[in-house]
């Protein structure tokens, strides 16, 4: 009999990590970061098991919660493959890439300053340990190009399906045999809603999955349409700039920000936005949007029809600038509004966008438009649950900006969505809830049972095992 024990990304939302032991094999689903967690430092040294042990990584996509410990997985002996779709290798290589940086800055500044016990204040990994890292990884088609099973492991076949959640993220179906019984299980990674623009809307496998690992991130909530969060962003955008106000934007790099400059591009052709200028200030960005052009023959065939005018592209337009050098990014902070400032970390707690907060965050005239999940204990999950000041890089500001949540731009399913793709696929009996909140993944289970009475669903906390 097979298990699957849950590291990380169960009873949360961060450091995802499942490591599935089956036809005695062991492989390990993501290995990403925690993030926004007091402990989160210590907890992102270390593994729950010899990396040595593992015989193969699937990597679902390449955010950072999914990916952040690959080079220290790699440094430490795991000397197996990392596989993946390519589009996600080349994406993960950038963003390691810039984490590695972000890795170097801080353990200088933590030095400096003496602050962490002595192991804190080394970087957990450097830029020469990411080409040892991406040359681990072997690219695997999606299912669409390529109906053929792909042997990762003696015994263990794989497929991936698209997952809809960002360039590259793919559903695992992993199949194996247990007493001359051929057997699948599947793990969603984490899957986007339909008509997430630029990207196919989540696949669903053909084959009988007994047992699915099922993200929950809104589990207990269902998004508004897309058209009508189009027509509130409008009107909100209309609103700042009619005072002189700055919007500060802040986005994940990967995904996020790409969704948000296609929609945009779509309110500025017809008309029903102002012009004034938009930055998106984040070189991160700015790489995994050349990513994105890259693979712009996959897009989906809205995109196609959106932009169909010859030369046309969906991410970029006349009054959208892309912002790399630090001293053009600093130059904002004096620049009059109305703009609009698209950066990132997406949860506030790194990154250009938290000086643009403290130069904006202040003025009534401005707003924060939060478009992404804001994980517990993270500066932009203070500012949505209603602080009257919030400190950044160590000076605390009055929070007198209006605050305006869009939801509807999640890359996320939501409960109606996660609901009807568990309801639509063959032969399902357990569902195992990863990536949620205990309230998410407690509504999720809910939803779950009333759909189908006969369905098993678990709701694992980190270090849990099940049985498969």
């Amino acid at each position: 009999m097979g298990s699957i024990t849950f590291f990380g990304g169960a009873g949360s939302v961060t450091g995802s990590k499942h490591l599935v032991e089956v036809a005695g094999k062991r492989i390990l689903l993501d290995c990403g970061t925690f993030q926004g967690l007091p402990d989160v430092r210590s907890r992102n040294r270390t593994f729950p098991f010899p990396p040595d042990s593992i015989d193969a990584v699937i990597v679902s996509h390449a955010h950072m919660d999914h990916i952040g410990m690959l080079p220290l997985l790699v440094k430490r002996g795991y000397a197996g493959k990392i596989f993946s779709t390519e589009a996600t290798r080349d994406v993960a290589s950038r963003m390691l890439q810039d984490a590695a940086g972000i890795e170097v800055q801080d353990a200088m500044y933590r030095k400096k300053h003496h602050l962490g016990a002595p192991d804190e204040r080394e970087p957990l990994f450097t830029i020469r340990d990411i080409s040892p890292t991406i040359n681990r990884f072997v690219p695997l088609p999606y299912t669409r190009d390529d109906g053929a099973w792909q042997e990762i492991l003696p015994g263990v076949s794989s497929k991936f399906y698209d997952a809809g959640h960002i360039l590259g993220s793919a559903i695992t179906v992993i199949r194996y045999e247990e007493n001359s019984e051929v057997r699948h299980i599947a793990y969603t990674g984490d899957m986007g809603p339909k008509g997430v623009p630029l990207l196919h809307d989540p696949e669903i496998p053909v084959e009988e999955i007994h047992t699915l690992l099922m993200e929950s991130t809104y589990g207990n909530r269902n998004h508004q349409g897309l058209e009508e969060a189009k027509e509130r962003l409008a009107k909100t955008i209309t609103q700042v700039c009619e005072r002189g106000g700055v919007m500060v934007v802040p986005t994940f790099s990967l995904g996020r920000t790409q969704m948000l400059v296609y929609i945009i591009h779509q309110l500025v052709d017809a008309g029903r936005i102002p012009t004034f200028p938009i930055f998106v200030d984040s070189p991160l960005a700015s790489d995994i949007t050349d990513v994105y052009e890259k693979y712009a023959e996959t897009y989906d065939k809205e995109t196609v029809i959106d932009f169909a005018k010859n030369g046309d592209m969906p991410l970029a337009f006349r009054n959208l600038s892309y912002v790399r050098a630090s001293e053009d990014s600093r130059a904002l902070n004096d620049m009059r509004g109305p703009f609009m400032v698209i950066s990132a970390s997406g949860m506030m707690t790194a990154g250009r966008v938290v000086h643009h907060l403290r130069h904006r965050i202040s003025d009534p005239r401005n707003a924060i438009f939060v478009t992404g999940y804001q994980a517990a204990g993270t500066v932009g999950r203070r500012i949505l649950d209603g602080a009257d000041t919030i400190e950044l890089h160590g000076d605390k500001f009055p929070v007198r900006a209006e605050v305006v949540l869009f939801n509807e731009f999640s890359a996320h399913a939501d409960q109606r969505e996660l609901v009807a793709y568990a309801s639509a696929i063959t032969g399902l009996k357990t569902v195992a809830l990863v990536h949620g909140e205990m309230e998410e993944s407690e509504a999720l289970e809910g939803a779950l049972i009333t759909d189908s009475a006969s369905l098993k669903v678990v709701r694992p906390e980190e270090g849990d095992i099940i049985a498969i």
